[in-house]
């Protein structure tokens, strides 16, 4: 057998060599990432949606909570359903490092008149640098879909995107002035209003009732991630 061959075949097992590693350390990290975030403000319905995904599909009446609820939704994934209420929801941070999708549940039938700790919340979700360096993929579930009520999704993007492209002149410029360690990520493109379509995470937007257990969209998402 020439050298000629024999270069070859020894590049050819290099390259195979460096394919399987790759494909394992992608993997390995994706099997590292095994939880889905249930995000949301206080009453978007996010507790109700965890305990009917895992409690048999039996709803349940729920109150506010100030206590994560973890619990197995597939053989590798468990959900976290971390507290709306604004003094504790910040813990979802905690949880960034091993999350491989976040939830982000909103009242389709409120949202309107609560939008601005809808999109301060979010913001938050977003801007972490490490949502945006592990692309974390982002799920906006619109609750309560079937009240006469509720706004159509198309309508709850649009009002997410001008609210938040308000809030990120305040925040970019307000980061500017602080000098602390934790850094925020900017969001989309400068010099343009905020898309969701900017970002360099996926952001969807999906229709969903906890009361008529109508989450085909929401598990279908997660599967899919």
């Amino acid at each position: 057998m020439d050298n000629a061959v024999l270069i070859k075949a020894a590049a050819a097992v290099a390259v195979m060599l460096i394919i399987t590693v790759i494909g394992l350390s992608l993997l390995t990290r994706k099997q590292g990432k095994n939880t889905i975030l249930l995000l949301g403000i206080s009453d978007a319905g996010k507790t109700a949606m965890y305990i009917l995904q895992l409690k048999n599909g039996k709803h349940q009446p729920t109150v506010s909570s100030m206590k994560e609820n973890e619990g197995q939704i597939t053989i590798n994934n468990k959900a976290m359903d971390i507290p709306g209420h604004d003094r504790v929801r910040y813990r979802f941070a905690d949880f960034l490092p091993v999350t491989r999708s976040i939830v982000f549940v909103v009242d389709s039938t409120s949202v309107s008149r609560q939008i601005r700790p809808i999109a301060e919340y979010l913001y938050d979700v977003l801007a972490k640098p490490i949502v945006q360096k592990q692309r974390t993929p982002v799920l906006i579930a619109c609750n309560k879909t079937d009240m006469i009520t509720a706004l159509p999704t198309e309508k709850i993007k649009l009002l997410l995107e001008t609210e938040l492209n308000r809030l990120r002149g305040t925040r970019t410029a307000r980061v500017e002035q602080q000098e602390s360690d934790e850094q925020e990520a900017f969001l989309g493109y400068e010099g343009e209003d905020f898309k969701f379509d900017h970002l360099d995470n996926e952001v969807e937007f999906g229709s969903c009732s906890v009361e008529i257990q109508d989450l085909e969209n929401v598990k279908d998402w997660i599967v899919q991630q």
